[in-house]
């Protein structure tokens, strides 16, 4: 029950929460009526604990004796409640309450393994064992209870529909009926035994727990071991009608009876709700209950459950005490009385934000006040409160707040005389920022740092400003001020690539546009007249690795040597090729060789005869510098022209 009880109680946290929970922007003034009446009908479950006497001395000389257990099952329950309740303070939150209370509960009370054996003397004054064995002993059992409710009572309003009320407090409980009718019954068995004194056969008791073997045994036990398939019934309906005290499934002559508890108890009742306000006067209710009765019965005197066939006592006679729980949900109404305080609310409101990021010409326009009347609002931004507006509502019932910035506004209330109502958060949401303007200037010259970037249409309370930015790949930051025409101008940029531009103000920032900044192009030296050296056409031609090719920076070379040998028709020419360590001295020696031939191609290109010209490949053999070295190698990749004397 300890579980059941807080579930409960969770339930009714979870109504209160949603109650709790205001509609947006609607606002609460929970003042309300000092009287209020109540009337509810509830229904649910039941459950019910026993304890009852034992009433197995109340057998004369009891044997194998098994009273059994007495428990209630499938119970359920339903009633009504009407309180009238008074409410007191300022804001009649807090009262007291009493009323009325009827409850009508159904369930089973069952009672399992009932068997007794005890002494007993029939209709011809023979004493013998009876025996009674109970068959599905169980009693539908209805009870009605009255109760006079005593409670401390809570109610509020959260807003213009919904409300939470809690009720808690003792129920006294003027009477208890309980009507039953019983599904039991017995199998009824008698044993004898008989004793000779005096020469006369008296019957007498048998107090061994097991009947002597001499007894003589009217049970169905012993009919059926001699009469496998004979009528057990009506066996023992002719033993009945001899006068013995037997039958088989014998139901109560009987079978329903009602009981009866005048003995003043006091219970527990916990009752919350949520309310649905139809109008000031009217509300709804829907919540839940449990509540819990102590009683305390005297036991019957010398309760028998029966005490022969067709006899019948009901099991509630035996209760000493019973614990009565009940749960489920209550719905009704709730009426306010008399004059009610109608609450002062913030219908809504509009909120809107500034125009530019940074700008703090944000507003909010509240609704439903009332007109003309004097108001002051507080209110925190972003946590910390600011300073309290006062001006008078307007006849429309708005009031309008204009110069805001953007944030979280919290704890708004409105407060006019003693009247307050409260909003919910709103948030002014900052309009994202924009640049209106990029504009960026060169340096002067391509050793000088004197370029420029300027933004424009950057807005801010406090004037500073952080731009972010990437020269070349290398990430900058630039910290300064805001100009007046709301500009930002960063001075001193070299040539380069610039990147990744980043403008914050605050909580504004903005992305700006990739840009190069480029040096000037110097202009063009005038023209120098060419000074003519004479060529000498012994310098080496250099060839690249692996090349044979003749570099076109060579060819005035071997225009000289052309224009020498056409000048000098008895003139001869020899080519000597060399080559780099770098390969193997047979490759490097046909590679020399080839690079020799490729001099003198162009010569022939140049109109001479190839039989005055000599070509010789030494390979690597003549180096003319190491080739240990890049530079020593470069050297060696060579062909030499040497012009021989005519013979």
């Amino acid at each position: 029950m300890k579980k059941l009880f807080f579930l409960l109680m969770t339930v009714s946290s979870s109504l209160s929460a949603i109650a709790q929970s205001p509609t947006p922007r609607v606002h609460r003034d929970s003042s309300l009526s000092r009287w209020v009446i109540d009337v509810n009908l509830l229904g649910g479950g039941v459950s019910q604990t026993f304890t009852t006497a034992n009433s197995s001395a109340n057998y004369p000389n009891v044997l194998n004796a098994n009273t059994g257990q007495l428990t209630y099952q499938n119970g359920y329950g339903f009633g009504a409640d009407a309180q009238l309740g008074f409410f007191f303070g300022k804001k009649r939150h807090f009262g007291i309450g009493t009323g009325f209370m009827y409850m009508e509960q159904h369930g089973d009370a069952v009672l399992n393994n009932y068997h007794v054996e005890y002494q007993a003397t029939d209709g011809n004054a023979n004493i013998f064992r009876q025996v009674v064995t109970g068959n599905n002993i169980k009693e539908n059992i209805i009870s009605r209870s009255y109760n006079i409710p005593v409670l401390l009572k809570y109610k509020d309003r959260f807003s213009k529909h919904w409300g939470f009320t809690a009720d808690a407090g003792a129920v006294i409980n003027l009477q208890t009926q309980n009507a039953y009718t019983t599904h039991a019954s017995f199998d009824y068995e008698a044993i004898y035994k008989f004793s000779q004194t005096d020469g006369i056969q008296r019957s007498v008791y048998d107090n061994s727990p097991t009947p002597d073997a001499t007894d003589w045994l009217i049970t169905k036990a012993e009919f059926l071991k001699n009469n496998p398939n004979g009528d057990v019934a009506a066996y023992f309906a002719a033993k009945r009608a001899l006068g013995y005290n037997v039958g088989d499934g014998i139901s109560p002559d009987t079978r329903t009876g009602t009981t009866t508890n005048t003995q003043v108890t006091v219970g527990f009742l916990v009752q919350p709700s949520v309310n649905y306000f139809l109008s000031d006067h009217v509300a709804l209710n829907l919540g839940v209950y449990y509540m819990i009765q102590p009683f305390t019965n005297n036991a019957q005197t010398g309760y028998q459950l029966t005490d022969g066939v067709g006899k019948y006592s009901s099991v509630m006679n035996n209760v000493t005490a019973t614990t009565d729980q009940s749960y489920g949900i209550n719905f009704g109404a709730r009426f306010f009385l008399g004059h009610s305080r109608k609450p002062m609310v913030i219908s809504s409101i509009d909120e809107s934000s500034p125009s530019q990021c940074g700008l703090c010409d944000g507003s909010m326009a509240f609704h439903g006040l009332t007109p003309n009347k004097k108001v002051t609002i507080n209110y925190s931004v972003n946590g910390a409160p600011n300073t309290s507006y006062t001006t008078v509502v307007e006849t429309d019932g708005q009031v309008k707040m204009t110069h805001l910035c953007a944030g979280n506004y919290t704890g708004i209330e409105a407060k006019i005389k003693r009247h307050r109502a409260t909003a919910a958060p709103v948030t002014i949401v900052a309009t994202s920022m924009t640049l209106a303007t990029q504009d960026a200037t060169n340096p002067t010259s391509a050793n000088e740092c004197n370029g420029s970037v300027m933004f424009t249409g950057v807005y801010a309370n406090d004037g500073k400003v952080t731009v972010s930015y990437n020269v070349d790949g290398k990430h900058k930051t630039y910290e300064g001020s805001i100009n007046p025409d709301h500009s930002i101008s960063i001075r001193g940029l070299c040539p380069g690539n610039y990147s990744g531009i980043t403008v914050q103000v605050n909580t504004c920032s903005a992305n700006g546009t990739d840009f190069t900044l480029t040096a000037p192009i110097p202009a063009p030296l005038p023209p120098v007249a060419p000074v003519i050296d004479a060529v000498d056409i012994s310098i080496p031609i250099l060839f690249d690795v692996n090349k044979t090719v003749v570099p076109a920076s060579s060819y005035p070379l071997i225009d000289e040597a052309a224009k020498e040998l056409n000048a000098n028709t008895n003139a001869r020419l020899t080519i000597d090729g060399h080559a780099d360590a770098s390969g193997s001295e047979p490759s490097n020696k046909v590679l020399s060789l080839k690079r020799a031939n490729a001099v003198k191609a162009q010569l022939t290109k140049r109109g001479v005869s190839a039989n005055r010209v000599k070509t010789r490949g030494h390979g690597s053999s003549m180096p003319a510098a190491t080739n240990a070295t890049r530079e020593g190698k470069r050297e060696n990749r060579r062909a030499i022209m040497k012009m021989e004397p005519a013979q």
